[in-house]
């Protein structure tokens, strides 16, 4: 459009994945092995692409300023159309299901008393929660202050997740979803009088994330206590009785957030994480020597540049040490980090 100043493409699509390798229906514990893979499921994702470009130039100063910009955004969801799970359970695949959906506990701020946090265990069971809490000796194997509260959703006086089935998912509830939203870029270049400039910005705009076990730079002690690394900002971060509610981790207790059934390795809210960030890429300066100049040394190009990558990176992430892009690739975070890379060249042609 005006006279290709502008270019648009926008793609809808709908797409059937069928016979998806996966693990095969839930069987019995008799079987005393895990379900084989199969060509079990199906399912269908709707999503858009859209690419925009300008491309424009003006008189600065008596001399030609060309410039372009280009943005890209997409986005896709897909539901589970078949799999053999009459009972709808909430580990297996089952029909009508968004692909990567996250369910989850919801917390209640932690107890401000040793006093209110044995109330609560009178009448609410956290126990299915609080595997470490329970097995522990003395007087750490009860709830104290400091420690998360789950709500009791459906009243039962039990913290669980029911039968885990759609129907009956006791006190879990949908938290998000683990699919990268909204993946998006832009991008631009200029030139004016032998000087040139491009930048480049990549990011997505939504994705949910809950740290895995072995997310040592996230958790810390509270994974495995002994692992030499803490961040910098974690003994600001732990609770105590003076921040209380303000705290953001919980009591310190080691291994809540590596075994079993704790109060950190069972999803919750107050620790889903989004993954959206803005990302510069690569930003690009340089200067070539204008053709005058380069007749006299008898060279036909000679440009000079500086260029930049990974240089800024806005994240919702609660975390100085664990990437974005890092955290979408795997769920402990456990990826060799994005360098900040500078370098200087020299372009030279005879």
């Amino acid at each position: 459009m005006f006279r290709n100043k502008v270019s648009i493409n926008f793609d809808y699509y709908i797409r059937d994945t069928r016979d998806m390798l996966t693990k095969g229906a839930t069987l019995p514990v008799v079987f005393g092995t895990g379900e084989p893979q199969e060509n079990a499921a199906d399912m269908r994702t709707r999503g858009f692409e859209l690419n925009v470009t300008y491309n424009g130039n003006f008189e600065l100063a008596g001399k030609p300023f060309n410039w372009s910009l280009g943005a890209n955004l997409s986005d896709f969801s897909s539901v589970i159309t078949k799999f053999s799970n009459d009972n709808k359970r909430l580990n297996d695949y089952y029909v009508g299901q968004k692909y990567g959906d996250i369910w989850g506990y919801v917390t209640d701020g932690y107890f401000n008393t040793d006093e209110e946090a044995a109330a609560w265990q009178a009448k609410v069971n956290q126990d299915l929660v609080g595997s470490n809490i329970k097995s522990a000796a003395g007087q750490w194997n009860k709830l104290r202050a400091g420690d998360l509260k789950f709500k009791d959703l459906n009243n039962d006086g039990t913290i669980s997740p029911g039968l885990n089935t759609l129907d009956d998912h006791g006190d879990l509830v949908r938290l998000g979803n683990n699919q990268q939203r909204y993946p998006y870029a832009f991008n631009g270049s200029a030139n004016w009088n032998g000087f040139d400039l491009s930048f480049f910005f990549q990011g997505i705009g939504k994705r949910d994330w809950y740290p895995g076990a072995n997310a040592d730079k996230f958790w810390g002690p509270y994974s495995r206590p002994y692992y030499s690394f803490l961040p910098t900002d974690f003994p600001d971060k732990v609770w105590t009785p003076e921040k209380g509610q303000d705290s953001y981790f919980p009591r310190l207790r080691g291994y809540i957030a590596l075994n079993g059934n704790n109060p950190l390795t069972n999803v919750n809210d107050k620790y889903m994480q989004d993954l959206a960030y803005l990302r510069l890429k690569n930003l690009t300066i340089g200067y070539s020597l204008p053709d005058h100049l380069l007749k006299r040394i008898r060279m036909s190009r000679l440009r000079v540049y500086v260029s930049g990558d990974n240089l800024v990176t806005w994240t919702k992430l609660d975390s100085k040490y664990i990437d974005p892009e890092q955290a979408n690739a795997e769920a402990n975070g456990r990826v060799y980090p994005f360098s900040k890379a500078f370098s200087a060249g020299l372009d030279l042609s005879f």
